[in-house]
């Protein structure tokens, strides 16, 4: 079979009031060929049935005991026979030029392996709470990554042979494995971020980013010496890498509040 233009690789835990969607917004790219590689990670709502309802053969569905979103996103990748891969989380929406634009600017600038783009953020209900521009150019991005996280995960496209060159991303990893994964890459390859507002991302209750924020932390500080140990980044850099542990000693509310009031 001839490979398809992009993989999109999405992972679903009991996603049924939203996984249509995000479904739907793929199949319905302006760019067509493609294929949607989605592993239910043990769901135990209707998402399987919703899934079974899909008529299209670029649909592939993977269902397996509930072993993690890491694990699930290499399962996908390892199926991916595309050699750009794009990611969209199961309760997020890609608007229908996403994939298009990205692999446009992917074929005008191969010295790029990774391309996030804008992404408006909603509630539950909808409503917009904010847009996220990250920064756009691959300098602004290296100074931005020891410091946080500079792309969103759900708007992401990547050449694939970097991403395994890499070890895709790291089992180790439960929560921050996108950033760690950027670490990484930017170490291969050059990274940029598109300017136009391309994903509508969910903010809801059960996001792991809320959820399990401590785990989070503690990620993203063994991220940041990875890349200060491997020689990414200049040894006074090691105050990032103090920060999140530092931030561990503020209670969970407070914390949460701190970001809202940021956001």
């Amino acid at each position: 079979m001839t490979a398809p233009r992009v993989s999109v690789l999405m992972a679903v835990h009991d996603g049924a009031p939203w996984v249509k969607d995000a479904v739907a917004s793929v199949l319905t790219q302006t760019l067509a060929d493609l294929e949607l590689i989605v592993v239910d990670d043990g769901s135990a709502d209707a998402t399987p049935a919703l899934l079974a309802g899909v008529a299209d053969r670029r649909l592939r569905v993977e269902r397996r005991p509930r072993a993690g979103l890491t694990r699930a996103l290499n399962l996908a990748l390892g199926l991916a026979r595309a050699p750009i891969v794009a990611r969209l989380d199961a309760d997020d929406v890609a608007l229908p030029e996403r994939l298009a634009r990205q692999v446009a600017f992917l074929d005008a600038h191969p010295d790029v392996g990774v391309l996030g783009s804008a992404a408006r953020e909603v509630n539950g209900d909808g409503r917009e709470v904010r847009v996220v521009r990250p920064p756009e150019d691959d300098a602004a991005l290296r100074h931005a990554l020891i410091r946080r996280n500079p792309m969103v995960h759900s708007t992401v496209t990547m050449r694939r042979r970097a991403v395994e060159g890499v070890g895709g991303y790291d089992a180790r990893f439960a929560v921050a494995q996108d950033y760690d994964l950027w670490m990484r890459l930017a170490s291969v390859t050059r990274l940029a971020n598109l300017p136009d507002t391309l994903v509508v991302r969910r903010l809801l209750p059960g996001r792991v980013s809320v959820a399990r924020d401590a785990d989070r932390l503690r990620a993203e500080a063994r991220a940041r010496w990875r890349a200060v140990r491997a020689g990414a980044y200049p040894a006074w850099c090691l105050v990032f890498v103090a920060r999140p542990l530092l931030a561990l000693a503020v209670p969970g509310p407070w914390r949460r509040a701190l970001r809202r009031s940021r956001g």
